[in-house]
């Protein structure tokens, strides 16, 4: 498995086919994707198309100093490894920046992916509306 690095645009067409279907791809262009110390990557299946993606942008918070966003894998390729694939890159990309601690809104139906992946909870659930539950969550990388 491929992780490669993509254009923030290349991101939008799956963020918006698996984690906001209500909003259209153009919508989903986040604060700090455009920068350029940020890191768009993603998996290519069998076909060359994108099953999955995940970016990191520099964006200090209360938990961290990197923010992992936008994390979508395709419904029909998970369990395969393509979400860990992934994180790594995104890790290894915030420490070669100098980046000491990572950090994610998840949503609760992913909560346990991430602490496979190192990260703890470090705050309680919150609602997003129209996107549901999600739980801070961060590591040190």
């Amino acid at each position: 498995m491929r992780v490669e690095r993509l254009s923030p645009a290349e991101v939008r067409p799956l963020r918006q086919a698996v984690l906001r279907p209500h909003q259209r791809a153009e919508e989903l262009a986040w604060p700090g994707d455009d920068d350029p110390r940020a890191l768009h990557v993603g998996v290519r299946g069998e076909s060359g198309e994108l099953i999955g993606v995940a970016s990191v942008v520099p964006v200090s918070g209360p938990h961290g100093d990197w923010r992992v966003r936008g994390m979508a894998v395709d419904p029909a390729a998970r369990g395969a490894g393509v979400g860990a694939a992934m994180v790594d890159a995104l890790l290894d990309h915030v420490r070669a920046q100098g980046g000491t601690r990572a950090w994610c809104d998840a949503r609760v139906n992913v909560a346990a992916f991430y602490e496979r992946a190192g990260f703890a909870r470090v705050g309680e659930e919150f609602d997003k509306g129209p996107i549901g539950m999600h739980v801070p969550m961060a590591r040190d990388v």
